[in-house]
């Protein structure tokens, strides 16, 4: 598409008040608000979700909004929340003007999703704009393992493309190229990589010597996860993937795809959450899903099959991208909201994982010396003193729990749901047979804070060869408000 038909598209669609329009209320339900805000333990209690929605009410005592009728996913206390963030400079940054483009190079065509980056690479090395450009290639001797190299030419850009999920040392081979006197470089990127080297550039604490002997243009790439090839790769083997004979890996749809052909079906596929265990730690807190502090930004969210999602940052971030188009290298059409969206979405996921807190794990080992207490106690009624009103069970606390079938130990992880400290909290855990109650744990948590988990070991009696059925009475309760929780757990083999 030509430059003076971008031009044309009016100039409102790119504009951030037409993308908050269409951002307000989209799929910002009550469940949100409780899954990001009040779950997490960041609320402010300022009240105004319930102030500004007919159907929240403030409970007091749990200290946080209550449903009182159906919501209807207006998206007023998701938005109207001073913990929320809904704004899309905040989201994925300012830019000049968005894209959906793919290549239009034939040696390209069939690559990494749109091929976009390959093809800027290829356009600023035959303009000679650039001397090098570094970039991510797969190490030779280690398949699918990461080396950040420096390339001078258009061959090797081509070579080099393809995604590759992991951390690359890439500001490293800058600083060697720039050592190299490359007086004009490309950095190809990850936005934490693109944050290094923006901060070098303009704070630049002994590094001026550096920065002012190269012009460096940033193209960054959208990232959500990284993963650790230590970790990953030995997964993927003992899985029957062979590493060697694997063409592409690719993230599409919330699941991770492994291709033993470029161009065909993947040979497996895996969802983001079954590869969570690999990620690396740092992604857990990395807000910038769309390389804000690039030139130029490239990502296959929102954008279709074999397209790329590009935002033009830059002055010359812009104009390399228009005469790209004109020279044949891209193709080129205006971002629209319907491709918004899906951006929007996802960096709304990434800048919420600021709120992500790490919650300290409790380990309970039971103390042998404690006794349960007779079930029947003769004696004159003892005065308890008032306590207030119990919320009912259940909302205090959640259970999650996991079978350990080989050594027939019951992992039982209990949650503080609640807005504030439960003091004194006496757990009992028993195995009920019919009627009757066998095998009682007991222990008492002095301070359980809010959304802390405490994670209790419960061995399970059962005779060698014999399949796992129990019936697991779970009981929680305070001095302050009686019993706040019980549940029983259903343990099958299956389990």
């Amino acid at each position: 598409m030509s430059k003076e038909k971008i031009e044309d598209k009016s100039k409102y669609d790119y504009s951030f008040d037409y993308i908050q329009k269409k951002l307000e209320g989209k799929k910002d339900s009550f469940g949100m608000l409780t899954r990001e805000i009040i779950r997490t333990g960041i609320c402010t209690e300022c009240g105004t979700c319930a102030a500004v929605c007919p159907v929240l009410e403030w409970d007091h005592l749990a200290a946080q909004p209550k449903l009182i009728g159906k919501c209807t996913g207006c998206g007023i206390c998701y938005n109207q929340c001073p913990r929320t963030i809904t704004d899309p400079i905040q989201l994925m940054g300012d830019f000049k003007t968005g894209y959906v483009a793919n290549t239009n190079i034939p040696e390209v065509i069939g690559g990494q999703d749109g091929g976009t980056v390959t093809s800027l690479l290829c356009y600023l090395f035959d303009e000679h704009l650039i001397d090098a450009a570094v970039v991510t290639m797969k190490d030779e001797n280690n398949p699918w393992h990461p080396v950040a190299q420096i390339i001078t030419n258009k061959d090797d850009a081509i070579k080099a493309s393809g995604s590759i999920y992991s951390h690359s040392h890439t500001v490293e081979a800058l600083m060697d190229a720039i050592r190299a006197d490359y007086r004009s470089i490309a950095f190809v990127g990850t936005p934490c990589n693109i944050d290094a080297v923006n901060k070098m550039m303009i704070s630049p604490s002994g590094m001026l010597k550096y920065f002012m002997r190269a012009h460096i243009l940033t193209i960054g790439l959208f990232c959500m996860d990284s993963f650790a090839p230590e970790a990953l790769y030995p997964y993927f083997e003992k899985d029957g993937i062979a590493l060697e004979k694997v063409q592409k890996m690719n993230i599409n749809k919330g699941k991770f795809h492994v291709y033993y052909e470029a161009d065909g079906e993947p040979i497996k596929s895996y969802t983001i959450k079954e590869l969570d265990k690999f990620k690396s730690s740092s992604c857990n807190f990395c807000t910038d899903l769309t390389a804000e502090n690039a030139d130029i930004s490239v990502g296959s969210v929102g954008s279709g099959p074999n397209k790329n999602t590009v935002f033009a940052r830059t002055g010359i971030g812009t104009e390399i991208i228009q005469d790209a188009a004109e020279k044949g290298y891209l193709k080129i059409e205006p971002f629209d909201t319907i491709n918004l969206n899906s951006v929007l979405f996802l960096a709304k996921l990434k800048k919420v994982s600021q709120y992500t807190i790490q919650k300290r794990k409790v380990f309970i080992v039971k103390d042998t010396e404690q006794k349960e207490e007779p079930k029947i106690r003769t004696g004159p009624e003892e005065e308890k003193p008032a306590v207030a009103k119990p919320l009912g069970p259940r909302k205090f606390l959640s259970v999650s729990k996991i079978l350990n079938e080989e050594e027939k130990i019951l992992n039982i992880s209990l949650t503080n749901t609640i807005g504030f400290v439960l003091e004194n909290m006496k757990i009992r855990i028993v195995t009920v047979e019919e009627v009757f109650e066998k095998r009682p744990w007991i222990t008492t948590i002095k301070e359980m804070f809010p959304y802390e988990t405490v994670d209790i070991g419960y061995p399970l009696e059962v005779e060698e060869g014999e399949p796992i059925n129990a019936n697991i009475l779970v009981e929680a309760s305070t001095e302050a408000f009686g019993k706040i929780f019980y549940r029983t757990l259903k343990i099958t083999p299956k389990e």
